[in-house]
């Protein structure tokens, strides 16, 4: 099955940058996946059996070296090649 999800991430301290680019290089880690960064979040796309173990290794190395809200959205299609307009 084919997802998009949407990733925030909120580390609990003012030095935010390295947490999220470290959790950003992790989800990566993993061809398969297509990723998308904005201001905002973090978009993934792929099959469901990808995406999760990926996002498990990812959060579960956020939360090792960091107290931090990890903040996950799913949507049961692949919405990489969707224009939203605004």
């Amino acid at each position: 099955m084919q997802v998009s999800v949407e990733i925030s991430v909120y580390p609990l301290t003012e030095n935010y940058k390295p947490a999220v680019k470290a959790f950003i290089r992790k989800m990566s880690e993993n061809e398969n996946l297509k990723i998308k960064v904005n201001g905002i979040s973090t978009q993934i796309f792929g099959e469901l059996s990808e995406v999760m173990p990926s996002l498990e290794k990812a959060i579960e190395s956020c939360f090792d070296t960091q107290k931090a809200s990890v903040v996950v959205k799913f949507l049961g299609t692949d919405l990489s090649e969707y224009e939203f307009k605004g």
